[in-house]
């Protein structure tokens, strides 16, 4: 009772699979199945277990009894195939179709992924020195000096450098572009007055850019994202006070959404704190660990940072090199290749979801979406990162680079 196995590869790296069951194996698992039926029907005048296999085959009918019967044997029958065939499966295969008479079983399953990569050897790529400006290292020191900061209320209008706890609401201002293409949409909206006001109050939300009921800011420029514009308006109001004023944002504004742009402010102040913040000196140093003195805090602080832009800067070329392997690089992979990476996404944004304390299902009528779309949202993303993932293996794998024992000790 052999299976009859055929297979064709198509040009996705989609292995197609075909079986088809002979007819023997189909009764005989048909009988095998009937005896188990036969321990929960209760037909007059035979004991449970003990009714002739043509009285249940006429009491359950052949139809559904072959049903059933094929549903047990489907994943032997599978699994039975795949060791003689011995594919190289990259993901769970695909059940496509069925006929029932005779038993004939579809699968599409996922290959390997195949990847040629061009003449990497022959890549080069300068290596740029890291250095580490002293300005990094002093900005270093002033956060763990905000760190250990003391903070005391104070019955005084606002002073640069106080902590301040703010309400209010930021919105940006209209460009005259802007102007002009609502005003041409309204004299051609042919809607209802109720979808103009909802278009309306959409594009008023899109335009906030801050709103909040309490939020602390240090009135120091250089730490506030809103910059000295929002500090100078801020200063010299007290606990209480309520004031409404504009920020143009440069051309040059890192946030490129805003720069050039121009938003009115309407804040109210809660709440006026002075801080006291440590001297730059060997107490402070104590005060952040193991170090005694304020050069050694200095020292620790170069080096890590030295560190980190080291490994920024290295993550950054063989990023780089990767792009370089994609160029000219061949790549053929499943489908499901991409879909994986896509349920990878999804998990993880899902994740985030709930650790923010939504339930998914909230969190998606909340954005107005479903998870199909999310997956298509993905789709662009998964594949880029796939790509990059297959080249990176094969360059493992044709370099024969490997980790062994001693190099997970060593990283332990």
């Amino acid at each position: 009772m052999t299976l009859k196995i055929q297979t064709e590869q198509d040009d996705k790296r989609q292995l197609l699979l075909t079986i088809e069951v002979p007819e023997e194996r189909v009764e005989k698992q048909m009988r095998e199945t009937a005896r188990k039926l036969a321990k929960d029907i209760n037909i007059p005048g035979f004991r449970k277990g003990k009714v002739p296999y043509p009285v249940l085959l006429k009491r359950v009918g052949r139809d559904a009894l072959r049903t059933e019967a094929v549903e047990d044997m489907l994943q032997a029958v599978f699994t039975e195939a795949i060791d003689e065939i011995d594919p190289e499966m990259y993901a769970p295969a695909n059940f496509d179709d069925m006929a029932m008479e005779p038993l004939v079983l579809k699968f599409t399953i996922p290959l390997t992924p195949e990847v040629t990569l061009g003449s990497y050897r022959e890549l080069r790529k300068e290596i740029e020195p890291v250095a580490i400006a002293a300005e990094a290292v002093d900005e270093a020191l002033e956060r763990i000096q905000t760190r250990h900061q003391t903070l005391e209320d104070v019955e005084r209008p606002v002073e640069a450098g106080d902590m301040v706890t703010l309400s209010g609401k930021g919105e940006l201002l209209p460009t005259e572009e802007a102007e002009s293409k609502e005003a041409a949409e309204a004299e051609a909206e042919e809607g209802t007055q109720e979808d103009a006001t909802a278009e309306s109050d959409t594009a008023s939300e899109d335009n906030v850019i801050f709103n909040t009921e309490s939020v602390e800011f240090i009135m120091d420029a250089k730490q506030l994202f809103w910059g000295q514009t929002f500090v100078d308006n801020v200063v010299g109001l007290s606990a209480g006070d309520e004031k409404t004023f504009t920020i143009s944002f440069p051309e040059d504004f890192e946030e490129e959404e805003l720069a050039g742009r121009e938003a009115s402010f309407t804040i109210n102040v809660l709440n006026v704190r002075s801080r006291h913040l440590p001297l730059l000196d060997d107490e402070l140093a104590k005060l952040e660990g193991t170090f005694e003195t304020l050069d050694e805090l200095r020292d620790s602080i170069q080096k890590e940072l030295q560190n980190n832009a080291e490994g920024e800067a290295k993550n950054t070329l063989i990023e780089s090199m990767i792009d370089d392997l994609l160029t000219d690089a061949t790549l053929v992979y499943p489908p499901a290749a991409v879909e994986s990476e896509i349920d990878g996404m999804v998990q993880n944004f899902k994740n985030q979801v709930t650790r923010a304390g939504w339930t998914w299902d909230d969190f998606l009528k909340l954005q107005n979406t479903s998870e199909e779309k999310l997956r298509e949202n993905f789709r662009e993303g998964a594949e880029t990162q796939l790509k990059r993932q297959l080249v990176l293996r094969q360059f493992i794998f044709d370099e024969k680079l490997r980790i062994n024992d001693e190099d997970i000790e060593a990283a332990i």
